[in-house]
This record gives structure tokens, sequence and C-alpha cells, in this order.
């Protein structure tokens, strides 16, 4: 056989093996950790203010005026417009979250008692 053969089979040996070895992974790999970290208290709490119904009130606001201004603003600085384009964007990225919670769910959130659940359901089924 040649070498460029023999390279060729074991380019596809390796590749077969990485991709056993991806299908092979348990699901706790890709679990969360225990999430005990000292600044994540604090992290959560902006994170909540950020996503609150205070700050949604207030980015729809923020949308209401940043969107009349740029529409009847006629004679702008460059300073100003470039200022209500990024009140606009942020106030958009604030509301986003609590917009689409509202119209799709909550999302793929899975709860513990689901999950322990299917795994009593798998344990006693087999």
């Amino acid at each position: 056989m040649s070498n460029s053969l023999i390279n060729q089979k074991k380019v596809w040996l390796l590749v077969f093996a990485v991709l056993s070895l991806c299908l092979l992974c348990h699901p706790a790999l890709a679990s969360t950790a225990g999430g005990n970290l000292p600044y994540e208290s604090w992290l959560n709490k902006i994170v909540n203010s950020v996503s609150g119904p205070v700050a949604y009130a207030v980015s729809i606001v923020a949308m209401v005026g940043a969107g009349t201004a740029l529409i009847f603003g006629g004679e702008m600085n460059g300073f100003l417009r470039t200022l209500l384009v990024m009140v606009l964007v942020l106030s958009f990225v604030i509301a986003a979250k609590n917009t689409l919670s509202a119209i799709t769910g909550k999302g793929a959130e899975i709860t513990a008692p689901v999950v322990q659940s299917l795994m009593n359901e798998n344990a006693h089924g087999a």
C-alpha cells in the first residue's frame, strides 16, 4: 500500500475515534458545578435588577423617548444621535429577555423534580 492510503486510513480512524468519544460522554459532564463562589450572590442580584419589572418599564420608556427623539429630532449633532441610538439599543437588550419570556414562556428549563422522575422511570422500567 502507498503511504497516502495509510495516512488516509489513519485520519479516518482518528476521526472515528474522536466521534465515538464524543458520543460516549456522560450527560453529567454537561451539568453545572456547585455554584458557591463568593461573588455569585451579588452578581445574581445585579442580573435580577437588570432583568426585573422596573428595568423592563424603564427600558420601554427609554425606547419610546429615544425613538421619538430620533424621529422628531431634526438637526441633531452626531454625539447626541449616537447617544440616543445607544439608549435605544440598551433598552432593546434589557427588554428582550422579558419580552421573549412573555411570548414564548420560560424556555428550555428542566426542573429537578422532572429530571428525578425521569430517572426513576428509567431505573424501574429497565
